[in-house]
């Protein structure tokens, strides 16, 4: 009974996997349909993506901006969220920077072949970068840069983004 109590107590010390925190974001934009000749080249402004305030998030999880010690991008994915039928063949290729003031734009995820027929697409991700400057900011943005020419129809565009946001918790 003595190993199995060291063993209980030894696992409750150790918090690696205790103190880290995934926060999960999503933004929409309507892509305005064009000419066949029209070309879409330029930002991709995702309305929640515009100012970023995580304080909320950490709240719900029992924790504030003082506590974060790291965040790196995990997850970054777009997709067609209407018309029904669309898909995202207008694009060529996205890229997407983290900005806050104070901080360099810098770039968090990319793709630069859209797949033809896709309606989802999975973004590559630098989880090397460091993002918590970003994050503890008043608030941050996420930038989109596309290039491609502009769909047929009007199109909402979402995306979704996961954060592994590392705390610090008492006792860890």
């Amino acid at each position: 009974t003595r190993i199995a109590c060291a063993l209980f107590l030894g696992g409750m010390i150790h918090c690696d996997d205790l103190d880290n925190i995934a926060v999960e974001v999503g933004g929409k934009a309507v892509v305005q349909r064009g000419t066949v000749l029209e070309e879409l080249l330029g930002s991709l402004d995702l309305d929640s993506f515009q100012r970023l305030d995580l304080s909320q998030e950490f709240a719900n999880q029992g924790v504030t901006k003082d506590d974060v010690d790291s965040v790196r991008l995990t997850n970054f994915t777009v997709r067609v969220d209407a018309p029904a039928g669309a898909t995202l063949d207008f694009l060529e290729s996205v890229s997407f920077y983290a900005e806050a003031e104070g901080q360099p734009s810098v770039l968090i995820a990319t793709i630069e072949d859209v797949p033809p027929g896709a309606t989802e697409i999975a973004l590559d991700v630098d989880s090397d970068v460091e993002l918590k400057p970003y994050v503890v900011a008043p608030s941050m943005t996420i930038r989109g840069e596309v290039e491609g020419a502009r769909p047929q129809q009007d199109t909402t565009v979402a995306a979704d983004v996961i954060l592994d946001v590392d705390v610090s918790l008492p006792g860890c």
